[in-house]
């Protein structure tokens, strides 16, 4: 009986260890995700603290228009003008038709169905690109593949670059649903808009310092010596 119960405790000892050896493995897989799990609940974020929560955290999309050309315009008069409001924000159908206006002729004859959508410190452009512009060298990689129209997806951060001028800076260009490489980026952006520095212009008053994009409208601020 003495070596029976010995031989029970033995195999109740091995079989904890077991047990407890597979939850330590398993604690360990999935330690991220039991981390957060014990985050969301000892940490429990207001949805006011939260970065995600309201409705700017929700991107707009626009398109270009001549009422929104006209009314992004006056606003970029208003801030122009001496003893003008410190800032101004524009909607997402004023900032795309900005950017339409960027592209120059070319780059719109180009292009059609065009979209603008408002990021967190960037802008993302959609439209129907005729792949000719891009120029059989660039497109080398997909030969055969891409049609005479095809989607077309270009996004990045903007800057002011001079008193005067903002510049928007894509970083990522995507044809149907091929990504480029970066290092193409700015060449493929000078085969749209026919410029030889990458980027696409979009005009400002000479009173603009800074400014920032936010899904919910892009804000346009006062330099100090404005």
């Amino acid at each position: 009986m003495a070596e029976g119960g010995c031989l029970k405790n033995l195999l109740a000892g091995i079989g904890c260890l077991t047990v407890a050896a597979a939850g330590g493995i398993a604690g360990w897989h999935y330690r991220a995700q039991l981390g957060g799990l014990y985050r969301s609940i000892v940490e429990r974020e207001s949805p006011a603290s939260s970065p995600l929560s309201g409705a700017d955290s929700v991107p707009s999309t626009g398109r270009p228009s001549a009422e929104a050309f006209e009314a992004a315009r006056r606003k970029q008069e208003a801030m122009a003008r001496r003893g003008g409001p410190a800032y101004v924000t524009l909607s997402a159908d004023e900032m795309a038709s900005f950017i339409a206006v960027g592209l120059g002729p070319a780059g719109r004859a180009a292009l059609d169905s065009i979209e603008v959508t408002l990021h967190e410190d960037r802008f993302e452009f959609r439209a129907l690109l005729n792949t000719e512009l891009l120029g059989a060298a660039l497109l080398r990689p997909l030969a055969g593949i891409l049609s005479a129209r095809e989607p077309v997806r270009v996004s990045g951060g903007a800057r002011v670059a001079a008193v005067g001028a903002v510049a928007w800076e894509p970083d990522s260009f995507v044809v149907r649903s091929f990504p480029f490489p970066r290092s193409a980026v700015p060449l493929l952006v000078n085969q749209l808009t026919r410029r030889p520095d990458g980027i696409v212009p979009i005009p400002v008053p000479a009173t603009v310092g800074d400014l920032r994009i936010r899904p919910s409208g892009v804000t346009f601020y006062r330099r100090a010596d404005g």
